[in-house]
């Protein structure tokens, strides 16, 4: 880049030069001094304006990117263009005298198809706070801003930038496409949409009725029951809805309706816990700083939906129950991972009265769906979180994670289009038969 820059001074030095003496000459040439050069000195002029105008034509183009496509550079142009604007109009320029303003240096990328790309702005003192705060989106066409952050140095502030009419929701026409698409993801690996794939971990997944909740445990749920190496599900539903007959079907001794059976459930869960710990113990001597997958073990699942109305009943509890559910939570939650034991809570809302905060600060994977208020966002992701700021239908929302997504970032959960209930019976996944079932 530098070599570039450097060539393009040289060219538009010796242009300039060229003008100057061309002009001098053509003064020269309209007085009492008469030589054959100054009397070309018109042709000159003209032969100097042509360069200069060449180079900056092509600068131009090349500032623009021509050299990757029109598209490109009708993209690039286009959006720096309506973008240094806006930037102006909302004092991001630095005055620089009576006239002139002078915008920070800005860098703008896209991918192949244009789906997505990277928006780089140099950081300034005068305006650090407001590139951290400002909404990028409204100058960026269809693009939107997905989520942002300064570079280590804070020299800069980057902008993951994501095509807004670009939809990355998969739809399944039947059981067998769902089984053909999860069967291309690793073992411990889930995808939550077309883009995005997780390793297993504990899960928060927060909703208001109505915005695809339910359908992204189901998505879960059949990736879990499709896998190669046995998932261990335990499903906990409260109200005894959908999730409790689908559970039934899938395991019925791991199915719990109600505040006593939901209990007793998470108990059998823990002390399955206890004994893969001391297991997993002596497999570590032989691979420290290792976990479950490496050793090939089944992983186990414990599902909660409305989290929130078992919290509830919980609160109303003596101290000993409401101190020895928080315990088994607590010990879950903070010791499983490296066991292989996972939480997935499923809620309309995540608020301190609902869920402890220490409980929902260590569940990393954090989504949330619909058109949440305000205050669910905050609860969910902290203070500060950029929520991209759009119309969420059905199964679309956001979610973070803290390798894949420190910031929220958008999710657009699969469509189902097909019996779930049937395709769990009909696909040999009903009650978990005892020989699949691996020692723990």
């Amino acid at each position: 880049m530098r070599r570039k820059q450097a060539y393009r001074l040289m060219a538009f030095g010796s242009a300039a030069i060229l003008l100057v003496l061309a002009l001098g000459a053509s003064r020269l040439s309209s007085g009492a001094l008469h030589i054959a050069f100054l009397d070309r000195a018109h042709i000159w002029l003209c032969f100097a304006s042509a360069v200069v105008s060449v180079l900056l034509i092509t600068e131009f183009f090349i500032s623009n990117r021509i050299y990757r496509g029109f598209k490109y550079f009708w993209y690039h142009w286009t959006i720096r263009n309506r973008l240094e604007h806006q930037m102006i109009d909302s004092g991001f320029g630095l005055q620089r005298g009576y006239y002139i303003i002078v915008l920070p240096k800005i860098k703008l990328f896209f991918d192949k198809d244009f789906s997505s790309g990277t928006l780089k702005v140099r950081n300034a003192l005068k305006f650090d706070n407001k590139l951290d705060s400002v909404v990028m989106s409204s100058a960026l066409g269809k693009f939107i801003v997905e989520r942002h952050y300064s570079t280590d140095d804070g020299n800069w502030y980057v902008y993951e930038l994501i095509d807004g009419s670009v939809s990355f929701k998969q739809e399944f026409h039947g059981f067998e496409d769902f089984v053909g698409f999860s069967d291309q993801i690793s073992l411990y690996k889930l995808f939550l949409d077309r883009r995005t794939q997780v390793k297993l971990q504990h899960c928060l997944i927060v909703g208001q009725t109505g915005s695809g909740k339910t359908y992204a445990l189901y998505n879960l749920i059949l990736q879990m029951l499709n896998k190669t190496v046995q998932y261990e599900l335990f499903f906990a539903d409260p109200k005894g809805s959908s999730l409790a007959v689908l559970g039934s079907k899938v395991a019925s001794d791991r199915t719990a309706v109600g505040f006593e059976n939901i209990i007793t459930l998470l108990h059998d869960f823990v002390a399955r816990m206890q004994k893969r710990k001391t297991e997993i113990g002596e497999l570590l001597e032989s691979k420290l700083d290792a976990d479950y997958s490496d050793f090939g073990l089944s992983p186990y699942i414990f599902i909660f939906d409305e989290y929130a109305s078992f919290a509830s009943v919980l609160a109303a509890a003596d101290k000993r129950t409401r101190d020895e559910v928080k315990a088994m939570l607590y010990e879950v939650i903070l010791q499983g991972r490296q066991l292989g034991f996972f939480m997935v809570l499923a809620m309309q809302k995540s608020d301190a009265t609902l869920i402890d905060t220490a409980i929902r600060d260590n569940l990393p994977l954090k989504i949330v769906l619909g058109n949440a208020e305000q205050q669910t966002y905050v609860t969910a992701f902290g203070t500060g979180a950029d929520i991209p700021n759009r119309h969420y239908a059905v199964g679309e929302g956001v979610f973070t994670e803290p390798t894949l997504a420190p910031e929220p970032k958008l999710i657009q959960c699969p469509y189902l289009n097909f019996d779930i209930l049937q395709a769990v019976i009909e696909g040999g996944l009903c009650n978990n038969p005892p020989s699949r079932i691996q020692n723990i």
